[in-house]
């Protein structure tokens, strides 16, 4: 048998809200807090300057998906971070669909989402994932959230609704079940 080894719980944290809502920001002030060493991977070119940027290839799905996967395993072999904020998970969603015919687009975009998931489990990385409204997880009769929306959902420890309330950044924690 195979046990995992004991120590910290690494961190798979969602912030999410609308623009302007002080998202990164807070997903920054959360690494101050927690004493971790962070890096930025920026999908939505938000020019974040407080963070160090990785650069990754983003010309076609492929490249996005191994670039984010190998960032993944450099901070997870590093000893100056430990952690990564991918800024713009929704709009990384909707990068990695191919321009393959048909359902085939969405099933090469499901196929690199869980790639990368898989590559976050494998290391021991800290992630933080900012994405806009739509990653709150909605399942209602009229709508329910996609797959991907619904795994990051899965997978993160915490979650941060962020609003901009008239000029006043707050963010709201909400519980995680257990």
């Amino acid at each position: 048998m195979r046990f995992k080894k004991e120590g910290r719980r690494n961190k798979k944290v969602l912030f999410y809200g609308l623009d302007g809502s002080g998202k990164t920001y807070s997903a920054v002030k959360y690494c101050e807090t927690n004493g971790l060493k962070p890096v930025l991977i920026d999908i939505e070119d938000t020019c974040f300057e407080d963070v160090p940027i990785v650069e990754i290839d983003d010309k076609n799905p492929r490249l996005l998906t191994k670039g984010i996967c190998d960032a993944i395993k450099e901070v997870g072999e590093s000893n100056e971070y430990d952690t990564i904020i991918i800024d713009g998970i929704s709009t990384l969603l909707e990068d990695l669909v191919s321009n393959a015919p048909g359902m085939k687009a969405y099933k090469d975009r499901s196929d690199s989402f869980a790639q990368i998931l898989r590559t976050i489990r494998q290391t021991d990385v800290n992630i933080i994932f900012i994405g806009q409204a739509d990653m709150k997880v909605i399942v209602s009769e009229e709508y329910s959230s996609n797959k991907p929306i619904i795994k990051l959902n899965a997978m993160v420890n915490e979650k941060y609704r962020c609003e901009n309330k008239d000029g006043k950044f707050e963010v709201i924690t909400e519980k995680m079940r257990k």
